[in-house]
C-alpha cells in the first residue's frame, strides 16, 4: 500500500530518496501500522526516547495514537514531541 508520509523539524533528514519537499510517498506491506511506517524511514530510537509521547502523528488531518493502522492513501504527518507545558 501507499502512503504520504510529511515529516516536519528534525524528522525530516529521514525523508526517502525522491522525497519532495517534505513529502514522500512509502510503499508498505499490509496491514501496517504508524510504527511500521516510522521503522522503514529509519527514525532513529534516540529521537524516540523519554517519557513521553515519541512523536505527533496526524493522520488524514486527525490527531492519532503513534501505534494506529493505516490504510492505502492515509496521509500521515509526524512531529517530533512538542516543548512546552
Amino acid at each position: 500500500m501507499k502512503i504520504e508520509v510529511r515529516l516536519f523539524a528534525y524528522f525530516d533528514k529521514y525523508l526517502p530518496p525522491g522525497a519532495h519537499g517534505r513529502r514522500a510517498v512509502v510503499d508498505l506491506p499490509e496491514p501496517a501500522s504508524v510504527e511500521t511506517l516510522v521503522r522503514r524511514l529509519g527514525i532513529a530510537e534516540e529521537d524516540m526516547e523519554g517519557d513521553y509521547m515519541p512523536y505527533v502523528v496526524i493522520i488524514n488531518g486527525e490527531h492519532t495514537a503513534c501505534d494506529a493502522g493505516l490504510r492505502d492513501g492515509d496521509q500521515v504527518s509526524l512531529f517530533p514531541p512538542l516543548p512546552g507545558g
